[in-house]
């Protein structure tokens, strides 16, 4: 595992990541078999509460697996976390959280939900059990994530920082479910470039060209041989439209291999969230999509590509963004 500065020197790293290996995507190896997995209605007595703010669309944000039947959804409208029944989507259990809620983990029977200034722990009756001090340096941070017993802060500059301890601990990169500190950085208007910081103290650099402008590469997850990103491309540039890839890159005790999927996702977000894809520890990723009928939650499990299927057509058809429906204030005269 390698610490980092908590503040990181650009420049340098850019010059890092340009010497690393340069990587183009041959053939696609692998591709997703999709099953959604449950939906839930809006503003239905056993659905998920819907509002609307001024600046921004409220619904749920984020959402964690409890178990074979159970998925836990944090909503940001109500202040509250709603166990859902997956068979039939409808609420079984709510219990109220911290105002404002903006992301949540659910480890070894704890809920681990993250405010502006606070982690506060609940237990699965919903009773507040204990919380984390977050430094107010870092008051408004969005994520959150558990780690062998440790809780860690996933900040915007993509990097993570451990909290509950006496000093701060900062690390270059997100903490993923293998362990191992996932970091990305774009280089320039085709390219982005990996980084992968293991446990044991490894580090491999890798760069990935794309055919479209990058807009943003966002780090999903990872497992002991798997790296999944949310790589974003222009559409266009004025007005900004962009589409989503899930790309999915091998990695071995060697380092960072090649590409061996890309899947495009729906462009659909009916509210803000913060958490909207998730990788399970055998390596499937889930993908919540906010939509004007409700929230779905798909599963998407690598296969060979001859097994692959797609997204519900309506889902793909969709086009919806919260940004172009807001409430519209009167500005004073």
């Amino acid at each position: 595992m390698k610490k980092s500065s908590f503040f990181l020197t650009i420049a340098c790293c850019l010059q890092y990541f340009a010497n690393a290996q340069q990587v183009a995507s041959p053939g696609l190896k692998t591709g997703y078999s999709i099953l959604e997995l449950t939906q839930t209605a809006w503003n239905t007595p056993d659905g998920f509460p819907y509002q609307q703010v001024a600046g921004a669309n409220l619904g749920v944000t984020s959402f964690e697996i409890i178990d074979n039947n159970r998925i836990a959804f944090l909503s940001d409208a109500s202040n509250e976390i709603l166990l859902i029944d997956q068979s039939t989507g409808k609420t079984k259990t709510k219990f109220s959280v911290l105002p404002t809620p903006r992301d949540f983990v659910y480890d070894q029977g704890l809920f681990y939900v993250l405010g502006d200034g606070t982690v506060s722990i609940y237990d699965q009756a919903g009773k507040s059990v204990s919380s984390i001090a977050i430094p107010e340096s870092l008051a408004g941070v969005g994520r959150i994530t558990r780690f062998h017993n440790a809780t860690y802060l996933l900040l915007p500059s993509g990097n993570s920082v451990l909290l509950g301890t006496s000093t701060l601990q900062g690390f270059k990169g997100w903490m993923t479910g293998s362990g191992n500190f996932i970091y990305t950085a774009i280089l320039n208007a085709n390219s982005y470039a990996v980084q992968v910081n293991t446990a044991d103290g490894k580090t491999f650099n890798t760069n990935f060209n794309t055919d479209k402008k990058v807009a943003g590469v966002y780090v999903v997850g990872s497992t002991s041989d798997r790296i999944m990103l949310d790589v974003q491309t222009y559409i266009t540039e004025s007005p900004i439209s962009v589409e989503r890839h899930l790309i999915t890159i091998s990695i071995g005790s060697g380092g960072i291999g090649q590409v061996v999927s890309d899947k495009k996702i729906p462009d659909v977000y009916y509210v803000l969230s913060d958490k909207e894809l998730s990788v399970l520890p055998d390596g499937s990723v889930l993908n919540m999509v906010s939509a004007p009928d409700g929230v779905h939650l798909f599963s998407l499990t690598e296969t060979e590509i001859t097994k692959t299927n797609d997204y519900p057509s309506a889902i793909l058809a969709s086009k919806y963004h919260f940004n172009d429906h807001l409430i519209q204030l009167n500005e004073p005269k």
